[in-house]
Formats: C-alpha cells, sequence, structure tokens
C-alpha cells in the first residue's frame, strides 16, 4: 500500500512537471512565432489554427467520454469501442475540416490562408484521433504518458519552427511544421495506449450507430462550448485585419496555456467528487468547497502576476515587435482565465452529480451570450469586444454550472476563503507596487511572500491535497 501511495505521489509529480515544462516550450515557440512572423504573419497563423480548431471540435462527437467510460466497464469489448471511436473520428474530422476548408474558399480571408486551411486539415486530424485515446490513460492512472507523448509533439514543433525561422520560411511552413509535430504525438500516444489495451481503427457503421446513441448529449455539450470559447477569434477575423487578430491572438494563446492547470487540478478531485455524489453528499459538498478555496488560491496569484506584468511578459514574447494592445488585452483575458479556473471545477462536478444533460442549457445560454456579444461588439471595437465578450461569457456559464451543483447537492459555496486569502493578496500586490527590480526576480519574490502569508493564515489545504493522493492511491489499487 505504501509503495502505491509512492508511485501515486510521483506520478502526480511527473505530470504536474510535464506540464509546467510543456508550458514553457509552447510559450518558447509563441515568442518565435510572435517576433518573426510579426503581427500580420502571426494573426494569419492564428486564424489558421482558430478556424481549423473550430472544425474539430464541431467533429468531436463526445466520442471522448465515451471511450473514457465504455474502457472503464470490464464487460465491454474494449478493441471493437476504441477502433470504432477512432475511426468514427477520423472520418468525421477529415470531412468537417475539409468542409470548413471549402467554406472558408468564400470568405474575406488572404488567400495564403485559405491555401494555409487546406494544408493544415492533417495537423487537426492527428489532434482528434489523439484526444479520443486520452480516457485509456485516465482508467489506467498513467496520465504522465500523455504528457510525456505531448511535451515531446511541442519539443519536435519548436525545434521545427527554430529552423524555419533559421532559414526565413514563411507561414504556411510553420504550418507543416505543427503537422509533423502532431504527428509524432499521436504516434507516441498510440504506441503508449497499446501497453494497455489492443485496438486498431475499426469502420463497423452499426457500432458507430450504436456510439453516435449514447453520446448525442455530450456532442451538444461539445459544440455549444466551443460556439462561446472559439468563435472570438473566428468572428474577429472576419471583420478586421490579420494584424488585429495577431495582437489578440498573442494574449489568447497566454489564456489558454493557463488552462491547463486547473483542468489538472479538476482531474484530480474528480474521482472524490464522483465517489461521494453517490452515497455522501456531506462529503461531497466539503470536497467542492475545499476545491473551490484551492483554485481562488491559484486565481488571486494568478491575477496578481498577470494584472502587475502583463506589459513585461507581452514584451518577453514578442520582442522588439508592435503589438500595441496586447498587454492591456492580456491584463482584461486574464479576468476570463480565473472565472476559467472556477467554470471548470464545477463543470466537473456537472458531470459527477450526472447532471450533463441538463447542463446542456446552460452551455446554449453561454452559446447565445457569446455570438450575440462577439457580433455586437467586435465589428464596431475589434478585439476589446472580443475580449471582454469573453469575460461576460465565461463568467455566465460558470455561473449556470455553479447553481446547478448547487441545485443537485445542496451546496452553497461560502467565500471565507477570501477573508483568509486577501491579505496574503494583498500583501504579494503590495510588494509588487513598492519595489521596482528585475521583474522575473520580483514575481518569484512576491509569489513566495503570496505562500508564506497563506501558510501563515492557515489558508492552504494541506490535508486536502492528502485526501486527494489516498483516493487516487485506493483508485489504483482495484483490478
Amino acid at each position: 500500500m505504501a509503495s502505491q501511495a509512492v508511485k501515486i505521489f510521483y506520478n502526480t509529480l511527473a505530470q504536474s512537471l510535464g506540464k509546467i515544462f510543456a508550458a514553457g516550450v509552447g510559450l518558447v515557440t509563441i515568442a518565435l512565432l510572435s517576433r518573426y512572423l510579426a503581427e500580420k504573419g502571426f494573426g494569419e497563423y492564428s486564424t489558421v489554427v482558430a478556424f481549423l480548431g473550430f472544425c474539430v471540435t464541431i467533429a468531436d462527437l463526445g466520442l471522448y467520454l465515451y471511450v473514457a467510460r465504455e474502457v472503464s466497464k470490464p464487460d465491454t469489448d474494449h478493441p471493437k469501442i476504441i477502433g470504432n471511436a477512432l475511426g468514427l473520428r477520423m472520418t468525421a474530422s477529415v470531412a468537417v475540416l475539409f468542409g470548413g476548408a471549402l467554406i472558408a474558399l468564400l470568405l474575406p480571408y488572404d488567400p495564403t490562408v485559405k491555401q494555409t486551411l487546406f494544408l493544415g486539415i492533417a495537423a487537426f486530424v492527428f489532434v482528434s484521433l489523439n484526444q479520443v485515446l486520452i480516457g485509456i490513460f485516465q482508467k489506467h492512472l498513467v496520465q504522465y504518458l500523455v504528457v510525456i507523448s505531448e511535451t515531446v509533439g511541442r519539443a519536435v514543433n519548436l525545434i521545427l519552427i527554430y529552423l524555419l525561422v533559421w532559414k526565413g520560411m514563411p507561414m504556411p511552413y510553420f504550418v507543416g511544421a505543427l503537422i509533423l509535430a502532431n504527428g509524432i504525438n499521436l504516434l507516441l500516444t498510440v504506441k503508449f495506449a497499446k501497453r494497455y489495451e489492443n485496438f486498431g481503427i475499426a469502420f463497423d457503421f452499426v457500432v458507430w450507430k450504436d456510439i453516435l446513441r449514447t453520446s448525442w448529449p455530450l456532442v451538444f455539450s461539445v459544440v455549444l462550448n466551443l460556439l462561446y470559447f472559439k468563435t472570438d477569434t473566428v468572428i474577429l477575423s472576419l471583420f478586421h485585419s490579420e494584424e488585429a487578430v495577431g495582437v489578440y491572438s498573442l494574449p489568447y494563446k497566454l489564456l489558454e496555456g493557463l488552462l491547463a492547470f486547473p483542468a489538472m487540478f479538476a482531474g484530480l478531485v474528480m474521482p472524490l467528487l464522483s465517489q461521494y455524489a453517490v452515497n455522501n453528499w456531506e462529503q461531497f459538498r466539503q470536497i467542492l468547497q475545499r476545491s473551490f478555496d484551492a483554485l481562488i488560491l491559484m486565481a488571486f496569484l494568478v491575477l496578481g502576476v498577470f494584472e502587475f506584468f502583463a506589459g513585461p511578459i507581452i514584451d518577453l514574447l514578442k520582442g522588439d515587435r508592435a503589438y500595441a494592445d496586447s498587454p492591456q488585452l492580456l491584463q482584461i483575458l486574464t479576468l476570463a482565465a480565473v472565472t476559467i479556473f472556477l467554470g471548470t471545477l464545477f463543470g466537473y462536478a456537472v458531470f459527477a452529480v450526472n447532471a450533463q444533460k441538463t447542463m446542456i442549457k446552460g452551455y446554449l445560454l453561454g452559446a447565445i451570450t457569446g455570438l450575440a456579444l462577439y457580433l455586437l461588439l467586435i465589428p464596431v471595437f475589434g478585439y476589446w469586444g472580443a475580449a471582454w465578450g469573453t469575460v461576460i461569457t465565461e463568467i455566465i456559464v460558470a455561473s449556470y454550472a455553479y447553481r446547478l451543483v448547487k441545485k443537485t447537492s445542496g451546496q452553497n459555496i461560502s467565500l471565507n476563503i477570501f477573508l483568509r486569502a486577501l491579505p496574503a493578496a494583498l500583501g504579494m500586490a503590495l510588494f509588487f507596487y513598492l519595489f521596482d527590480f528585475a521583474w522575473i526576480a520580483e514575481i518569484i519574490c512576491g509569489s513566495l511572500i503570496y505562500i508564506i502569508l497563506l501558510l501563515l493564515f492557515k489558508a492552504v489545504p494541506l490535508d486536502f491535497v492528502k485526501q486527494i493522493l489516498l483516493v487516487r492511491q485506493a483508485a489504483s489499487d482495484k483490478p
């Protein structure tokens, strides 16, 4: 049992460190791209990625969660399920991506963007197939292997981008680098997954029909979630220049990087929420409250760092390029990020209490609100409208998820954590305000001050972390 606890601890630690390393590689990649391509070229690249990302999410079909659930059942035919999920996802992805690229020919994009959209289809087919297999690693508690394959893929992309910059190649070549990197990521994921499950790619239309019959509620959730989270950049690209897209996309990439950490945390507490939602609502409410507290502590730190150092952070990425309004956009989008921190937790809690079908209404509300705000604000206010539209929409969706969980579990979230964390946050902010030296060192010192003050005010739930590890240990002991 003790050895299992050690294994769980090191697996979790490896996963966390891998995520941090992958985020660091991602930041260096963004810096190379934004400096070399400048606002226009980076805007073109971001338009291609955003547009194809929009399309591939439509082809999700809820297959990731379907596979994750079905392979956890001992009496199901795992090879048939995984193989047909892969075949269905590949077919849907190719069809939707190619159709989207055809539609883009009618949109007011630069010819380079239109041509590169067809090139980029392969990159996003690889991403789509990769996502289907994630449930295998969750079942066997080896998610760190996913982090390894993702990190290798990102490192390959970074190396290729560096070589392309050195050679002075145009924007489409960087999408070609993304194809190779995502392909390597998929190959590694398949190699690791086959250690635990035997599967291929299958095209059994009868099984496809059964899969879609089961997963259709998830399709609505994914598509509606997509409409309010990914359409801002696409709509911005339709009404404004590629330079504007580049200015907005630079801080937005940072926002996307931040979201990996609350998702990882919510994934750790999900077994606790699912376990207690079945037989112990009091424990469920306690775990949800403490998870909320932990994310608030993380949110205070993120807000302090990004509100005070948005300028230097953007400068580090952009070099001597302009990106004039990117620091202010980063400050606004940070508000969206901390909202998503909490929304991610409540979203997982919705799944734990088996209310995901009801949550479709919340995603529909978010989609309608988001699209309305983007179409109303972006044509007039450009990327400012996109940023504030994102903040408002995320608040609405997170609030709906919380109200749904509250209705189901009787949980009324306490805000006492603010009273314990606020002095620490103010101490960190005061340090940032009063002192002015090397900004990276200043962030490190301010963060240490924040952590020390949290410990002094007993705001850090250390025993909660131990509880998470114990539950993961128990899960790993099951046959």
